[in-house]
């Protein structure tokens, strides 16, 4: 029975870790933009991607305009599919919800609008 709870116990700290939100960090020009988003993997439907945008000096950028724009390819008998959202600040972080339509890679391109220049940091992720 002990066997049985160490077991348990450790299947479910697993599978708390291989759902948990993924973060995934690249750079726009002079900054940092970490993207994490809540589920992993992301899933058709509702995906919360909150967005912190640091300049060179690791400080939060929290005057800038973040526009999030994911889109999946053409495929044979489907045309390309591209959306856009527009993330609100909330502190020190942007929050984006995405809603991807179907199962596969979509490619999401974040947008820092700031000073009169736009920068882009852009990611691939596989909707399951």
């Amino acid at each position: 029975m002990r066997t049985f709870a160490v077991i348990s116990m450790v299947l479910l700290l697993v599978a708390g870790f291989a759902f948990a939100a993924t973060t995934i960090t690249k750079k726009a020009g002079d900054y940092t933009v970490d993207a994490t988003i809540d589920r992993n993997p992301p899933v058709t439907g509702k995906n919360n991607v909150d967005i912190r945008v640091s300049d060179k000096t690791g400080k939060a950028v929290t005057d800038a305009k973040v526009l999030v724009e994911y889109s999946m390819p053409a495929m044979p008998g489907m045309p390309p599919m591209n959306y856009k959202s527009e993330a609100a600040l909330k502190g020190e972080v942007y929050r984006a919800v995405i809603t991807p339509s179907m199962a596969g890679p979509w490619n999401l391109a974040v947008k820092i609008a700031r000073g009169g220049k736009t920068d882009t940091a852009k990611f691939t992720i596989d909707v399951k």
